[in-house]
């Protein structure tokens, strides 16, 4: 045990610091309109890893953790991937 927790729960927390603190690089990153893609590559990873080791924790029913858990991997992993729209950005239909 490290800390009071568990190795498992410990590698989870660890994960899931080293997902905040990437967040914060990337948010800086777009707050200064700076592309960071390799931020933004280690950001997602280790969100899902994050999500994905929060399930191996026992279930004790469906609860928020569970229903954000479930649906974040795949909200990023579509927001990951390149639009395939044919406006360009800023102009969208109100703006014609």
């Amino acid at each position: 045990m490290i800390f009071g927790m568990t190795t498992y729960t410990f590698v989870h927390v660890l994960i899931s610091l080293a997902d905040i603190l990437s967040g914060f690089v990337v948010l800086y990153g777009l707050l200064t309109g700076e592309r960071m893609p390799a931020w933004a590559a280690v950001f997602l990873a280790t969100a899902l890893a994050t999500d994905l080791t929060g399930f191996g924790f026992p279930f004790h029913g469906v609860d928020p953790a569970i229903v954000v858990g479930s649906s974040r991997p795949s909200c990023s992993w579509r927001r990951s991937r390149p639009s395939t729209s044919s406006t360009s950005p800023g102009r969208g239909a109100a703006s014609m």
